[in-house]
């Protein structure tokens, strides 16, 4: 699957200085909404993700997907891959398992996502589901902006934009007005 042809097909590659949520600056965004409101596919994608956790992990026994989108997303793949789904609320200070599902711990994990920006959502995901006794044997997603060497990331293509902290952005450098601001994806 060439997840940027798609990402470009559903106009889901918004160009432009933009500032986003969590403070860093980009030359754009992805509007992940494109792809989660259609199921047809989103089906597809998650698919693809299913297809390349396959051939590069073994031993898992559960995916896990914060909630809101990434919980859509570890549904999707779980599927695509025949295990059961669990979703993790809150934020780094106080996650929990969603009552539905609320494994046994020793379980193997793939985390499953959408996009990473920072990182520190998949890092904190990751650092529960070790305290709760899991093993994190991957994560997978879209796209993400950046490395996390402490974890098996697989992404279906690069990120097709660059971050900048608020700083050191070339765009303010050179007085580019924001195009688009609180943008969270």
């Amino acid at each position: 699957m060439d997840l940027a042809s798609v990402l470009t097909n559903q106009s889901a590659m918004v160009a432009g200085h933009t500032a986003l949520r969590n403070g860093l600056h980009s030359d754009g965004w992805t509007e992940k909404g494109a792809i989660i409101r259609a199921p047809a596919l989103l089906s597809q994608v998650t698919r693809a993700q299913a297809e390349q956790v396959r051939q590069v992990l073994t031993g898992l026994t559960l995916v896990v997907g914060a909630s809101y989108c990434g919980a859509v997303v570890a549904s999707f793949v779980a599927q695509h891959l025949g295990l059961p789904v669990a979703f993790v609320n809150g934020d780094g200070g106080s996650m929990q398992f969603h009552r539905m599902h609320r494994p046994t711990s020793g379980q193997g994990v793939l985390i499953a996502d959408d996009l990473i920006c920072t990182g520190q959502d998949v890092k904190a995901i990751a650092a529960f589901l070790r305290a709760a006794g899991h093993t994190v044997l991957g994560v997978s997603a879209w796209l993400s902006r950046v490395r996390l060497p402490s974890e098996n990331v697989l992404t279906l293509a690069p990120a097709p934009f660059e971050s900048f902290n608020a700083d050191t952005c070339p765009l303010c450098a050179r007085g580019v007005p924001f195009a688009y601001t609180d943008i969270r994806e």
